[in-house]
């Protein structure tokens, strides 16, 4: 009861300050959300916060109070109180629905199945193809009419979750989605999804984190603009269902630029110059209300109110960039996880998916007919693209680095998130990325060199994983897979590169669904087809933009991308034996005298650091 006590005193308002996540007094402040999280009744923080109530909020607030104070409350009290007032289940209000356009591949589904040249692919895109039945939901009604009573927001159109703990929509993960329903000629289902962010974006002025009330304050990376392009792309798509879908999104699209230009910007001063960009921001400065007992274990040791507030806000920023959690984020790599401080790092990714927005409006713009804003967007997007090259290039690294405000200078470490701006095509005056000299800097740059070397994927980082830090080796995740592989297949003089990469990605999804049946939220670099550890949850099943991904990858890769005997380790094994790492040449000789190989120093102190944990 201890933990109790103290938090009533500094937290657990039951007003609704500033900095809350929402105005809901059940799922987002409150005693009540306090007691039922550091009393531990669920394994996961989320599940209480996704239970739909039985009652409106004032007679289960009214029940809870005749509990009397917090301190006495036992957790055999609130269950019995939690059955009166609340559903037994999140899966309560939704439907598991299969997409109406869902077809089966033997009636016609997923018309790339006849074209993929490997037999074993083709047995892994169908099951993914099918798996869109399990993952389709729609919302019952008595979300629209008691919203109160639940946490789930309303959408007018059916949707495709993550998967396992996942059971709502996510915006950046859609973006991969809508990319792999489109694969399987699902347009209506993929259409939908978009008009839901259009939805989103009129109600509440951006598009939240995913269709909870908790998640209002926050978003997540920037991609609506690039799921419209997906969409109007589709080859089977009339160039009327095109222009009719861009007029419908357009001002959505320009509103969501708005907020991240008025809440989410940072004026960077770079060699004598001002350059606005943007950067991630909490939103709250309080819990996040589906991480409850994890955020109030992270401040407990914080007594400063300021200090504590800023924690959970820089943590939420953390959930906002999609990256929760990572070195990234922290004051350096090495630096405990309670000196997170997301808000005053100025991050690649995001603006480079910006400097996609915007030029993407301005191409939206242009389909309408109206030059003037396409040329705004366009100048944007140019300035953007020039900003990016001034202040995150590091030409000795060859390779863009994320911006510390609070050291005013770049960070040191590389992340995979860095490539971004080839994958967003984000072109400047100054310098043309998408070169072939330009791109081949890149590719033989250490950080591309040395993150490629894994056989089971490309990490996020090349900085060891802490407890909390899942977005690190030897985590891969499947945007970070997609954005590197697309960026390089971009300029076809990078299309063996990419496809090398590919193929090294689908093997190890490929080995995953076979051994298990299962396709992963992320995966271990060093053990193929093996899923990834870390974070604040079990790992998840299911999954989305794993299965949206492979089937991008199989699409642009259809007849290349084969499963050859040499490259089929059992999960958990590599293509060179069990120890995780890349059989690689330790020394190389140049110039008449042997020199170590950069990729092979970091895999000798990878094993190295594998020897000392093992001893621990």
């Amino acid at each position: 009861m201890m933990i109790c006590s103290i938090a009533n005193l500094i937290g657990a308002q039951d007003t609704d300050p500033d900095g809350m996540p929402c105005d809901s007094p059940i799922f987002c402040y409150g005693s009540l959300l306090h007691t039922v999280q550091t009393l531990k009744l669920f394994p996961d923080s989320k599940w209480f916060v996704d239970l739909p109530l039985k009652v409106p909020p004032a007679v289960a607030l009214a029940e809870f109070a005749k509990l009397g104070p917090i301190e006495g409350i036992s957790a055999d009290q609130m269950r019995i109180f939690l059955n009166s007032t609340f559903l037994s289940s999140p899966e309560n209000n939704m439907v598991v629905r299969k997409p109406i356009d869902y077809k089966s591949v033997s009636d016609g589904g997923l018309s790339l199945h006849q074209h993929i040249a490997e037999a074993k692919y083709q047995v892994m895109a169908e099951a993914i193809h099918e798996k869109w039945e399990s993952l389709g939901r729609t919302i019952i009604d008595d979300v629209r009419d008691n919203p109160d009573q639940h946490s789930l927001i309303y959408l007018p159109n059916p949707f495709i979750i993550p998967g396992g703990r996942f059971r709502e929509i996510y915006y950046w993960d859609s973006f991969w989605v809508i990319q792999g329903l489109l694969v399987s000629g699902m347009t209506e289902t993929a259409r939908g999804m978009i008009l839901n962010f259009v939805h989103l974006i009129d109600l509440i002025g951006h598009i939240p984190n995913g269709n909870r009330v908790y998640y209002e304050k926050r978003s997540q990376p920037p991609f609506l603009a690039m799921m419209v392009d997906a969409y109007i792309k589709h080859p089977s798509m009339p160039a009327e269902d095109s222009r009719r879908l861009i007029l419908e999104c357009l001002p959505a699209l320009v509103k969501e630029h708005n907020f991240w230009m008025t809440e989410r910007a940072a004026v960077v001063t770079r060699d004598g110059k001002d350059y606005v960009l943007n950067l991630y921001k909490g939103g709250i400065t309080e819990p996040r209300p589906e991480s409850y007992r994890e955020d109030f274990e992270t401040a407990a040791n914080v007594t400063d109110n300021k200090q504590r507030e800023q924690l959970y806000a820089d943590l939420g920023a953390g959930a906002e960039s999609g990256w929760d959690f990572s070195s990234r984020w922290m004051d350096t790599a090495t630096s405990p996880f309670n000196s997170i401080r997301t808000e005053t790092i100025v991050p690649v990714d995001l603006n480079a998916i910006l400097c996609a927005q915007e030029r993407l409006i301005g191409e939206f713009y242009q389909t309408t007919g109206n030059s003037a804003e396409s040329d705004r967007f366009a100048n944007l997007a140019r300035q953007r693209a020039d900003a990016i090259q001034a202040v995150f290039w590091n030409e000795e690294k060859a390779m863009w680095r994320d911006f510390d405000l609070k050291r005013s200078g770049q960070r040191e470490e590389f992340y995979l998130s860095h490539i971004a701006p080839l994958f967003a095509r984000c072109r400047g005056s100054t310098v043309d990325i998408m070169s072939t000299s330009f791109m081949n800097k890149l590719l033989n740059s250490p950080d591309i060199v040395q993150v490629t070397s894994y056989p089971g994927g490309f990490p996020a980082s090349l900085t060891a994983a802490g407890p909390h830090t899942q977005w690190d080796l030897p985590n891969a995740w499947p945007p970070s897979q997609l954005m590197l592989i697309e960026g390089f297949a971009g300029n076809p003089e990078f299309r063996k590169t990419a496809l090398s990469w590919a193929q090294k990605w689908v093997t190890a999804v490929y080995t995953g669904f076979e051994a298990k049946n299962l396709f992963y939220e992320k995966y271990d670099v060093n053990k193929v087809g093996v899923y990834g550890g870390g974070g604040e949850y079990v790992v998840q099943d299911g999954f989305g933009w794993t299965n949206g991904g492979i089937l991008r990858l199989l699409q642009l890769f259809p007849t290349e991308l084969q499963q050859s005997e040499g490259e089929r380790p059992s999960a958990g094994k590599t293509a060179s034996g069990s120890s995780g790492l890349r059989s690689a040449p330790l020394l190389e000789l140049k110039n008449g005298a042997f020199q170590i190989q950069a990729s092979s120093l970091a895999l000798i102190f990878a094993a190295c650091a594998a020897f000392v944990f093992s001893l621990e």
